[in-house]
């Protein structure tokens, strides 16, 4: 009989989760179309040297978040715990800037936020999951 191994928790996959994949790549690919467009129009590419410190900082989180919804998707248990927290963050910057349209007499269905909000509720759930997962994993003995 062979010893029980235990499995490190970076190296296991995350539990399969559909709705979580879909989300993450809804999530990675309207930030990237969202930058080819930025980009691609001269008017908004123009912009981009007038913004603010804070729309940068919003920028980098949102394509480090962007990355890290690929990690998801690939199963990569080691990013759960960032993906989480740039979720929050992309979340508040969310929220903010509705609030502020909101003030402004602009209402909008923020799409964005409504996805980060169901992706931080798929993120928790696996982090329950991956959390209660601890446990010794036996090799079965050679036949």
């Amino acid at each position: 009989m062979t010893a029980p191994t235990f499995s490190t928790p970076r190296s296991d996959p995350l539990p399969r989760d559909n709705i979580r994949s879909i989300l993450a790549a809804l999530i990675a690919l309207l930030t990237v179309a969202g930058w080819v467009n930025a980009l691609g129009k001269g008017p908004l590419r123009d912009a981009l040297h007038a913004q603010t410190r804070l729309w940068w900082i919003e920028q980098v989180v949102g394509i480090a978040l962007a990355l890290v919804c690929i990690a998801i998707i690939m199963r990569r248990r080691g990013f759960l715990e960032a993906a989480f927290w740039l979720t929050i963050y992309s979340t508040l910057f969310d929220v903010m800037r509705w609030i502020f349209e909101f003030i402004d007499g602009e209402l909008k269905i923020p799409v964005a936020l409504i996805l980060y909000l169901l992706f931080l509720w798929r993120l928790v759930i696996t982090r329950r999951q991956v959390d209660a997962g601890w446990a010794p994993v036996v090799e079965p003995p050679p036949a």
